[in-house]
């Protein structure tokens, strides 16, 4: 499963989401949207760690 499909899922969620939980469903494509754009092609995989070392 890639990114762009994983935000096209959300954003078809947010037409059923409840208007309670639209700010967090908005969060979630954001960061998924970011990841993507950051080229983390598979977030789950990654290991975040590494690029934080390369930061210091």
């Amino acid at each position: 499963m890639t990114n762009k499909e994983v935000l096209e899922a959300l954003r078809q969620i947010k037409t059923y989401c409840a208007a309670d939980s639209l700010d967090k469903l908005n969060y979630a494509i954001a960061v998924i949207e970011k990841l993507d754009n950051d080229g983390i092609e598979n977030p789950l995989k990654t290991d975040f760690s590494k690029l934080l070392n390369k930061g210091k």
